[in-house]
């Protein structure tokens, strides 16, 4: 029961004392805002890579994830908690409801991969890190501005994320499968290409949910041995 009990409230006592450090840290506005949300974007994912260990039923999935959810809600109609220890995801000019998107694409990924790790680790890791990477690069070098649907969105950002994702998925499909340096060569840039689509189409934190769907999607379609 104990055992219980402290998986399900493990997201949220990862989650929240964590903002409120961010919120708390004093950077100029702008850039610096932008960088707290993606430091605590990034303590998220690599925090979320623990869930399979302690959330092993979907209803402890759901109601764990549920209650990060709800919190995430409250912080963002409350004024109170806004202004507080959300300040770290809502201090800035930016619509955003990645936040909720994130809960719930972490949510999803546990429900649909099971007992196939490298499907719940690869797009979840590159949610993280290429997408931190994507905001961060495209802030403080906004080479190439983009139109149409990637309108607000850099050819810097684009080719950060692409870079990353290329290497976490090179990089995890060497380490724990037997396939070609070829094979996962080409796996690496079709993930590379489909995510920064999902990416470039992703509007107002929506792209959290795109980037691991289509990840998933990728790996699914391609078949590939291993994951």
């Amino acid at each position: 029961m104990e055992n219980t009990l402290f998986a399900l409230a493990l997201p949220s006592l990862l989650l929240v004392p964590a903002m409120g450090l961010a919120s708390r840290l004093k950077c100029r506005r702008g850039i610096g805002n932008e960088l707290k949300r993606k430091a605590l974007h990034i303590y998220t994912g690599l925090a979320a890579l623990t869930f399979p260990v302690f959330l092993t039923s979907p209803w402890q999935i759901c109601t764990a994830l549920g209650v990060v959810v709800a919190w995430m809600i409250a912080v963002r109609i409350s004024p109170w908690l806004r202004r507080g220890i959300g300040a770290c995801l809502h201090d800035s000019q930016r619509i955003s409801y990645g936040e909720i998107y994130f809960a719930l694409s972490v949510a999803a990924l546990l429900l649909m991969t099971g007992e196939r790790p490298l499907l719940y680790i690869i797009p979840l890791l590159i949610l993280t890190f290429a997408d931190a990477a994507a905001a961060i690069i495209g802030r403080l070098w906004p080479f190439g501005p983009l139109r149409g649907f990637a309108n607000g969105k850099t050819l810097s950002g684009c080719m950060a994320f692409a870079a990353v994702t290329f290497l976490i998925t090179q990089i995890a499909l060497r380490s724990f499968t037997d396939l070609s340096l070829l094979h996962t060569i080409g796996v690496a840039l079709a993930m590379a290409v489909t995510g920064c689509i999902a990416e470039l189409a992703g509007r107002r934190g929506f792209d959290n949910v795109l980037i691991p769907a289509v990840s998933v999607a990728t790996f699914l379609l391609l078949d590939v041995p291993g994951t």
